[in-house]
This record gives C-alpha cells, sequence and structure tokens, in this order.
C-alpha cells in the first residue's frame, strides 16, 4: 500500500464577518484583522463608510453566480475502496494591518460570497491601496492498492467545489499523484486588501489630523483639492481583490499591451494598446463612461488617480469584469452613489498630482 501525502503547515482560522453579506450574495468585508492591530476603520468610521459604499457598488453590477463551498477536502476512490485519494484546499491571505501571512485551513462559504480581509498599514512613496485574491495550497494524501488512480482523481474532481461555476479562474493546481493527472482551478473566494495610514511616509501611522490632511474619507461629498479620495481608492483595490488585473483569467487575456477579450472588445472598439506596461490594470488615461451618470471619466483599474478627483465604475470596467468570467456583471445605477451624481463633474475637474494604486 503506497501513501501519498505532501504536509502543508497551517493556522486554524475562523471566518469572522464584521458586517452581515447582502441578502442577494455579494463581497463581505472581514475587519477582524484591523480590529487586532489598530483598528483603523474603527478610528475612521467615515473611511468604513466610504469602503463598503465602494463594495456596494460593485455587488451591485456583479450579480454573482458562485457555487457554495460545503466542503474544502475532496475525496475521490475507486477499486471499491481499495484505493483512496484526497485533496484538501488551503487558503492563504496577507493581514491587511502587519504584511504578515495567514493559513487559512478549513474555508466554506455560502454560495455567492467572496470573502476580503481589510485594513490599513504603512505603505511607501505615493502608494494608496493594495489588493489582490488570496494564495492557495493543496494538501494530498490517501493511499493506493488495487484500484485506478485515474479512477480516483476523476471521482475527486466530481466532489470539488472550488472552481464555483463562475467568475475568473484566479489560479490552478495541477500535477500527478500515482501517475495519474489531476487539475483544478480555483475560482474567486477569499481576497485581501490594505491601505496607506503612513502619508508622509515617516515610517509612523498618521494622526487622525494628518490622515484627514490627505485622505478624503467622506464619500457623500465632493473631493477635496489636493486629496486623495478615500472611496475611489476602495472601490479599485476591491476590484483587484476579486480578480481584476490578478488571475489567470485576467492573464489569458492579456497579450503585451493588448486586451483579447470579447466584451472589452466589442464595446471599446479595439482591445489594442490598452493594457498598462505592468499587465495588471488598464492603460493610464483610458477613457470609459461612468455608469452614475453617463459621462466621459478615466477607467476605475486606471493604475492612478488624480488628487481632488472621484472614479466611479465604467462600462468598460463592467465589461472587463464579463471578460473574465463574472457572466451576470451589467451596468446598473449604483446604490451607494446616486447620491453624489451632483458632485462628479466638481470632482472630476480638480486635477493636480496622480498618485498610485496597486
Amino acid at each position: 500500500m503506497l501513501r501519498i501525502q505532501i504536509p502543508l503547515a497551517v493556522l486554524v482560522l475562523t471566518l469572522v464577518s464584521a458586517i452581515s453579506p447582502p441578502a442577494y450574495g455579494g463581497i463581505v468585508l472581514d475587519y477582524s484583522n484591523d480590529q487586532a492591530n489598530g483598528d483603523f476603520f474603527g478610528n475612521n468610521p467615515t473611511a468604513k463608510n466610504a469602503l463598503e459604499a465602494a463594495v456596494a457598488d460593485i455587488n451591485a453590477v456583479l450579480n454573482l453566480n458562485l457555487g457554495a463551498i460545503t466542503n474544502d477536502v475532496a475525496t475521490g476512490t475507486s477499486g471499491g475502496g481499495s484505493t483512496e485519494l484526497n485533496f484538501d484546499f488551503r487558503y492563504s491571505y496577507t493581514n491587511p494591518s502587519t504584511g504578515a501571512s495567514v493559513n487559512i485551513a478549513d474555508t466554506t462559504l455560502p454560495a455567492n460570497e467572496i470573502r476580503i480581509f481589510v485594513g490599513a498599514r504603512n505603505l511607501g512613496g505615493t502608494t494608496l491601496g493594495q489588493g489582490g485574491p488570496t494564495g492557495s495550497g493543496i494538501n494530498i494524501s490517501g493511499f493506493v492498492g488495487g484500484g485506478d488512480a485515474a479512477d480516483a482523481v476523476a471521482d475527486a474532481m466530481t466532489n470539488y467545489h472550488h472552481r464555483r461555476g463562475d467568475g475568473p479562474v484566479i489560479s490552478n493546481f495541477s500535477g500527478s499523484v500515482a501517475g495519474a493527472a489531476y487539475s483544478f482551478d480555483m475560482g474567486p473566494t477569499i481576497g485581501n486588501l490594505w491601505f496607506d495610514q503612513d502619508t508622509d511616509n515617516d515610517g509612523n501611522a498618521d494622526d487622525s489630523a494628518l490622515l484627514n490632511a490627505n485622505w478624503h474619507f467622506d464619500h457623500t461629498t465632493s473631493v477635496a483639492t489636493g486629496k486623495s479620495d478615500f472611496y475611489s481608492v476602495a472601490l479599485h483595490e476591491t476590484m483587484h481583490a476579486i480578480g481584476v488585473g490578478v488571475s489567470d483569467s485576467w492573464d489569458s487575456l492579456v497579450s503585451g499591451t493588448d486586451w483579447t477579450g470579447a466584451e472589452v472588445i466589442a464595446l471599446n472598439g479595439t482591445g489594442t494598446g490598452i493594457i498598462d506596461g505592468g499587465g495588471g490594470h488598464f492603460a493610464e488615461n483610458l477613457m470609459s463612461i461612468s455608469v452614475v451618470d453617463g459621462s466621459a471619466q478615466e477607467v476605475a483599474m486606471d493604475p492612478n488617480i488624480t488628487d481632488g478627483t472621484r472614479k466611479y465604475l465604467t462600462l468598460l470596467d463592467i465589461a472587463v469584469l464579463r471578460d473574465i468570467g463574472y457572466s451576470n456583471a451589467s451596468a446598473v445605477p449604483e446604490p451607494s452613489s446616486l447620491a453624489a451624481i451632483c458632485l462628479l463633474a466638481g470632482s472630476l475637474s480638480l486635477r493636480r498630482r496622480r498618485r498610485a494604486t496597486a
């Protein structure tokens, strides 16, 4: 009897949501790391409101159709049980407040939910925020007796929930065990994002006065001259956390600075030259139509934002969601932004220096 096991050290973590998931499913924010490390959002409730407004606006267009993850171990058998293979899927994310890697041993999620861990920490230079999906791993164990390992792998793949049926392929695990090939696509499940709390780059977290001198936290008012709009950065980084610019599906549609996805090309007329040199954003200064009021606006997934301005989702941002696999994404008015329609023209006219998102 051959036993196959690839060990993976894990820290068991219970996922606790700090806000209730929307009734229709969607992105759920987890503040537990932030609360344990300085409580940036507890101390800055207006910033929390802006973040949750950005997430609500993305949820409003996503119309998720993701399957539930009810068991993170996929087991396959063959030969009447003489061969059994267990594929135990593990996730790891970056603690948004400390930068440390945190491993999640057991991950179950309801249908149509993506969990994102949020926080703040010191970022260098002009970077305002960073976000992306989590890493993942696989622990393979079991035994090969008189059964066929290929049949056991095939059986395990029918019991596997992590592709989730819709949305982008975030990553893929491929290999072989006992000579039998396996390939598992991982769908959107867990993400992380964080914001800069050291705006003067002195290595220390800013006090309230300095934070408010550099960040514009209130998403219901026009952005003050010279300030970075927290809502806009939250919108951008949340899009990264669900796979935009950071997923296998995105990478498969990028060729140099060209985009090959049909939805974006149909809307824009071309995909040539619309991806930035780093490969993870639309090209700088690419324009589209705001879904809030139909005005021309830089896309939300431009790599930079001009101080004193606000960005909303645009038709191109939503088209790219469809291209990478969110098949039901549609351009409907964003509920938390409707009250701010009258502010859009004024805020977009205030252009000063540009600061980077990531």
